[in-house]
């Protein structure tokens, strides 16, 4: 049986991660997939628009 705190822990991290970050709405394709991802993470430091979709696959876009 799995431990239930091991997801709990991890949702922590995630949103820890994330506070610093700007939640952005909107409709983002995934790059390897067909997927798409609702919203996504700006984080104004960088100039970094990050997005992860439901089959683990990382995407971002910097301004340069």
């Amino acid at each position: 049986m799995p431990d239930l705190n091991e997801f709990l822990k991890k949702e922590e991290v995630v949103e820890q991660v994330h506070s610093a970050l700007e939640k952005l709405n909107g409709i983002r394709p995934c790059g390897k997939c067909e997927l798409d991802v609702d919203g996504g993470w700006w984080d104004p430091d960088k100039l970094l628009l990050t997005w992860k979709c439901s089959n683990g696959h990382d995407n971002s876009v910097q301004v340069n």
